[in-house]
C-alpha cells in the first residue's frame, strides 16, 4: 500500500513523515510526500535533525503533487495532509480515489518544534501502521487514519 504525506511546500514535515514511515513500516508500505506549493529544495535543518536519529534520509527530495498524478507515478492507496493549507487541496478527482485523512500539524520550523512535530508524527504514524501483519486491509487502515485527530495525540 502506497501513502502520500501532503503539507504546504514539501520541505519538512511531509518530509519527516515520508521518512517515519520508511523507518517504521518500509516492508509494508510504500512512503511518498509532496507539497502543494513548489519548493527547490528541502529544509537543511530537517535532513540534519533526521539523520541525528538515524531515519533514512537517502533518495529524499523537495516534490510537487502533479510529480504524482501522471501515469507512470505509484498509485496512492492513502493521502495525509499534514498542513492547513494542504487540507484545503482537492483531492477528489486524484487518480485510484484514495483515501484522504488530515492529520493538523504547524508548519512552524523552529529547532524545539521540529523535535515535538517528529514526535508527533512518529506516534500517529507507529499507530497507523500498528495492525498485525496479515491483518493490514485498506478499511482496517482506513478506520485506524479516522481516529488519529490532533486531540488525541
Amino acid at each position: 500500500m502506497n501513502v502520500l504525506f501532503v503539507c504546504e511546500d514539501n520541505c519538512a514535515l511531509s518530509i519527516m513523515a515520508e521518512s517515519i514511515l520508511r523507518a517504521v513500516a518500509a516492508n509494508r508500505f510504500g512512503a511518498y510526500s509532496a507539497g502543494c506549493a513548489a519548493r527547490d529544495a528541502i529544509d537543511a535543518e530537517v535532513l540534519d535533525f533526521l539523520d541525528d536519529h538515524r531515519m533514512p534520509i537517502d533518495g529524499l527530495r523537495a516534490k510537487t503533487l502533479d510529480a504524482f498524478r501522471g501515469g507512470a507515478a505509484p498509485q496512492m492507496d492513502f493521502i495525509i495532509t499534514l498542513s492547513e493549507e494542504a487540507a484545503k487541496h482537492d483531492f477528489s478527482a486524484w487518480p485510484g480515489h484514495p483515501f484522504v485523512a488530515h492529520w493538523n500539524v504547524c508548519d512552524d520550523h523552529g529547532e524545539a518544534e521540529l523535535r515535538d512535530y517528529f514526535w508527533t508524527l512518529m506516534r500517529r504514524i507507529k499507530i497507523f501502521a500498528s495492525l498485525p501483519h496479515g491483518k493490514l486491509t485498506r478499511r482496517a487502515l482506513e478506520r485506524r487514519a479516522l481516529t488519529l485527530q490532533p486531540s488525541y495525540l
